[in-house]
């Protein structure tokens, strides 16, 4: 059976948001807005635009419309915002989008947002478990005197691990898995936005595009040898790349 979910956007949001509650909770709802948005202006236009005209307006609308909604979300909250961003939000609208324009989806809204409230809440629960453990608190609130914290909980490493781990969750609770969801299209502008390491000697650019290089090799190799492997089949395809993606950064991250 098909996913409705957009997979590949909840993705990278929870490799890229999902460091604390506040962070997985907007970030949630503004993803599912953006599909939502996606599959509307879809169903509008799709009488009046031939196929390659109607993909590449609801990609664009979709990735300006999620970049702004991010900012603005996130401004009104004061969370902090990188120098990449834009970047981000605006792929994982483009993300909502290629769902949206590669599935038939047939505006069954009611699947759609409960199968992605079931990602969501997966998220936030990851994002709980991170937040208290590195700084034992949640939403920036002091909960309990950790005599061991572990900030590195909140490292992009844990990111691909929870995306993979929910996921998976919600795929064995549907009893579903991905059949056109890529994990290509998050690795990439995941490790674009987040290197797990960046050797000082080739300098600032060369020591970035090597890192980018490296860790995209090793996702490559790995998932080859993942053909052959048999998890089962809520982790199949994207679940387990992420999953080993996790692992990928933990070693390149000794670095």
């Amino acid at each position: 059976m098909k996913l409705r979910y957009p997979a590949e956007a909840f993705a990278l949001g929870i490799v890229l948001f999902s460091g604390n509650m506040r962070e997985a909770f907007v970030s949630g709802v503004l993803v599912i807005l953006a599909v939502v948005f996606a599959q509307v202006l879809k169903n509008f236009l799709k009488d009046c635009l031939p196929l390659w005209s109607l993909r590449a307006c609801v990609a664009v609308a979709t990735a300006a419309v999620c970049a702004s909604a991010f900012a603005l979300a996130f401004w009104q909250l004061g969370i902090e915002r990188g120098g990449v961003f834009w970047f981000s939000a605006a792929v994982i609208g483009l993300l909502a989008a290629r769902h949206v324009c590669m599935n038939e989806l047939e505006a069954d809204y009611g699947s759609l947002c409960y199968e992605s409230a079931l990602v969501w809440g997966f998220w936030i629960l990851f994002a709980i478990g991170r937040e208290f453990f590195a700084t034992g608190g949640i939403c920036g609130y002091p909960l309990a005197e950790l005599s061991y914290s572990a900030g590195s909980l909140q490292e992009p490493m844990f990111g691909f691990l929870a995306a993979g781990m929910a996921l998976a969750f919600t795929n064995g609770i549907l009893k579903k898995y991905q059949v056109t969801a890529e994990s290509f299209w998050v690795v990439l502008p995941a490790i674009l936005v987040t290197r797990p390491f960046t050797p000082a000697r080739f300098g600032a650019a060369g020591g970035a595009v090597f890192a980018i290089v490296a860790a995209l090799v090793m996702y490559i190799s790995v998932r080859k040898m993942l053909v052959f492997s048999r998890p089962g089949k809520a982790y199949r395809k994207m679940p387990v790349e992420l999953i080993s993606m996790g692992f990928i950064y933990m070693v390149l991250s000794v670095y």
